[in-house]
């Protein structure tokens, strides 16, 4: 890999980690930042898992440099932070984030974090690929993709209509996050509905329903806890795998 390229690949998963998208999220970025004035030592971003790989840490610095609008490093080369305040309002940047994205199914269930984001970066500039997982927590072929510009995302729904988006040779699925949220309401509000026709079944049904969404609450929230592992730019295993 080229040495441009490998400074590419470090400012782009840096940049993820000082995003709106993850830093709000991530509780120990977040809150080292806090304490020091924004500022994160460089080593200790170092560490992250998926930034192990760039050594000597010179490498890293300097990758950080080249960032032109999100970033900046210390003079002495040793620390990085945000140029710009995060957003105070946190439902506004949650509803930015949802415009920009879009939800993708019918993906292999063997295909890589890295994989899914060379594909979608083939598209567009992206932020984070979540990666969904079902029960046995093994990707189940569908992910959420976060694009830079809230335009790329509305794009790419709105071409499916003509000629569907392919991977390899698969037709994908693709719906805006709004839209995937919305039916994931349905769903659910159906199931409750289910309640008044029959009692029994629809305890058994809310007990479904609640069991689903404890699951993927829970999974979500270890996906969390891992983002700093998962994406550059948020595997959701964000997927949210954790970004370091």
């Amino acid at each position: 890999m080229s040495d441009d390229a490998t400074a590419s690949q470090i400012l782009n998963q840096v940049e993820f980690y000082f995003s709106d998208s993850n830093l709000l999220n991530d509780r120990f970025l977040f809150t080292t930042q806090n304490a020091n004035d924004g500022w994160v030592p460089i080593q200790t971003i170092s560490q992250f898992e998926r930034m192990k790989k760039y050594r000597p840490i010179e490498t890293i610095v300097e990758a950080l440099r080249k960032s032109q609008e999100l970033l900046e490093v210390s003079e002495n080369g040793e620390m990085v932070r945000r140029k710009i305040p995060l957003p105070k309002n946190y439902n506004e940047i949650q509803l930015n984030i949802n415009k920009r994205s879009v939800f993708v199914e019918k993906l292999p269930t063997d295909a890589t974090l890295d994989q899914l984001l060379e594909f979608f970066r083939t598209i567009a500039p992206v932020n984070q690929v979540r990666m969904k997982k079902g029960k046995d927590k093994k990707f189940n072929g569908s992910c959420i993709v976060e694009f830079r510009n809230a335009e790329d995302a509305e794009k790419l729904v709105a071409q499916q209509a003509e000629s569907k988006t392919k991977y390899g040779e698969t037709e994908l699925e693709i719906i805006s996050k709004s839209a995937f949220d919305e039916s994931k309401a349905q769903k659910f509000g159906e199931r409750r509905g289910n309640k008044g026709k029959n009692n029994r079944k629809g305890r058994s049904t809310e007990k479904e329903s609640k069991d689903e969404t404890k699951d993927e609450t829970k999974e979500e929230s270890k996906e969390e806890s891992k983002k700093r592992d998962a994406s550059p730019v948020r595997a959701e295993e964000p997927v949210r795998e954790r970004a370091d």
